[in-house]
C-alpha cells in the first residue's frame, strides 16, 4: 500500500482560460490584455503606497 497524499485538485478555470487564449480567434488579444493586467498589478504591488514613480501625476 502506498502512502501518497490525496491528488491535487485540477484547476479547470485556468485550463479553460488557457484553451480560450490559444484556440479562440482573438485569443491572442485576450491573452495580451490579461498579461498586461497581471504585469500592472505586480508593478503596483512592488511600489510602496507612500512612494510614487517619478512619472506619476498627482
Amino acid at each position: 500500500m502506498s502512502e501518497q497524499g490525496p491528488k491535487p485538485a485540477t484547476d479547470w478555470r485556468r485550463i479553460g482560460l488557457i484553451a480560450a487564449v490559444t484556440l479562440v480567434p482573438g485569443g491572442f488579444l485576450l491573452g495580451a490584455a490579461l498579461a498586461m493586467r497581471r504585469m500592472q498589478a505586480r508593478a503596483e504591488a512592488e511600489v510602496p503606497a507612500g512612494e510614487a514613480a517619478p512619472n506619476d501625476k498627482v
